[in-house]
């Protein structure tokens, strides 16, 4: 379980706005206005794990920089990415603690809002930062479509002015409307940058989408990298075979992975030695109960799927629409006796 959980599969679709990220991040300093850009995907997609490719490339170093400061030069971390996540009650002052915390402010909890940005400013230059990528930014947007606080796309604007670096925000769809309130916070964002998950097309479409293709050369390195073998019938290079996988997942790299996981839990309990039809049917039952319960997934490894389609993901980006209470029925009498009493109070 360990191995496989640390396989990575650098598919098409995740490299391609890797690539668009590290290019925005590339050309810090030689724009007067730096750009910046929010990524968006379904659950599952691999925005925290591109989070973390991206940090890679741009690793902290410990007192990797020297600053002057009163009485003397001081030194303190050499931070080119700061990587952060959206409070889980977003507000100005809980965004700005929480950068400043991660850069590694020593007093990061101390002050109000102008001595927060103060400090987060002064201390982000010194640390040298170039770019901010900030994680689960849909926090910021409830799920009915409304901007928690129009503040926080006001303050991100007054941060990226005074400091001139990049901001990258990762979420859920909805992120979007921390823009579309303002055209002037609007205008210094890029294109939004989608992980999207991957198609299957018509299954008697020719040429086969190349999207298809793209998914079976995910499930193909999954196996050759899987330290449990695949059964002889799991021929996942066929369309039948792979089209299970693709129900299964949806086409979302995260939730195929989570399914292979599942498989290996339950060979470590039951013994099972190869990944096999059955297996994966178990596997299924366990890692999507909530989505056979609320999205009607069947399990495609059993005997009432007939090679069908797979329902859409549930749609993030677009607010819930919450119905309204029903009004309860008043009666001609009750509302007589209503009428009197307004009346008699005049």
């Amino acid at each position: 379980m360990t191995e496989f959980d640390a396989v990575f599969v650098p598919h098409t679709a995740f490299t391609d706005v890797l690539r668009d990220i590290e290019d925005i991040f590339s050309v810090h300093g030689q724009l007067r206005e730096a750009p910046n850009v929010f990524v968006t995907g379904p659950a599952g997609a691999g925005k925290t794990t591109m989070i973390e490719l991206f940090l890679a490339s741009h690793p902290r170093i410990e007192n990797g920089r020297r600053v002057s400061a009163l009485g003397g030069d001081a030194v303190c971390d050499d931070v080119p990415l700061l990587v952060s996540e959206m409070p889980s009650q977003p507000t100005v002052n809980s965004l700005a603690r929480q950068l400043l915390k991660d850069l590694g402010h020593p007093f990061w909890n101390k002050g109000d809002r102008d001595a927060l940005k103060a400090s987060l400013v002064g201390f982000a230059r010194d640390c040298g930062v170039k770019g901010v990528a900030i994680d689960e930014a849909q926090r910021a947007v409830d799920r009915d479509g409304e901007v928690r606080s129009e503040d926080i796309a006001e303050f991100l604007k007054e941060l990226q002015g005074l400091l001139n670096v990049s901001f990258f925000l990762f979420g859920m769809g909805r992120v979007r409307g921390l823009f579309d309130h303002d055209d002037q916070v609007d205008r210094r964002w890029e294109e939004e940058l989608v992980i999207p998950p991957y198609q299957w097309g018509a299954d008697d479409a020719d040429p086969e989408p190349r999207s298809r293709l793209d998914f079976i050369a995910v499930l193909v390195s999954m196996r050759e990298q899987s330290p449990l073998p695949f059964a002889d019938e799991i021929d996942v290079e066929m369309n039948d075979c792979a089209k299970q996988f693709y129900y299964a997942s949806r086409g979302v790299i995260g939730l195929l992975k989570k399914l292979l996981l599942a498989a290996m839990r339950i060979a470590a309990r039951d013994g099972d030695s190869v990944i096999s039809s059955d297996l994966l049917h178990r596997a299924f039952e366990r890692a999507f109960r909530k989505e056979k319960r609320h999205e009607r997934l069947i399990n495609p490894w059993g005997q009432e799927w007939m090679g069908q389609a797979p329902p859409k993901l549930r749609d993030h980006s677009m607010p819930i629409r919450r119905k309204k209470p029903k009004r309860s029925k008043v009666t001609k009498a009750e509302r007589r006796s209503e009428t009197t009493a307004a009346l008699s109070k005049r």
